[in-house]
């Protein structure tokens, strides 16, 4: 689908909240290999689709954190046109402690 002004628009997410949550934690899980910090930018670049709903993005995310341990390590601007260049958190998993 393409706007007014030519530029693509992106296809909401079909199915329902929990397949969304799905498809976001296998990207958050696809980053964390990646052995880097990253963005909610980076998980929705890895995203086929939008969801219905914005806020769950924010609701995805703090499954995210809770089932990977995730912490944040630094901040950024978001480039997502609808984000304004609101504040992006860096995220990395939380480091285990070594026993010694």
């Amino acid at each position: 689908m393409v706007s007014t002004v030519g530029l693509p628009v992106p296809m909401l997410f079909e199915s329902s909240k929990e397949e969304f949550f799905e498809a976001f934690l296998n990207a958050v899980a696809e980053l964390i290999g990646e052995a880097r910090p990253f963005t909610n930018d980076d998980v929705r670049k890895r995203l086929d689709s939008e969801p219905r709903e914005s806020n769950w993005y924010g609701a995805a995310m703090g499954r995210a954190v809770a089932e990977f341990s995730l912490i944040e390590v630094g901040y950024s601007k978001s480039r997502t046109r609808s984000r304004n260049g609101g504040r992006l958190i860096l995220w990395e998993p939380r480091k285990e402690r070594s026993e010694s």
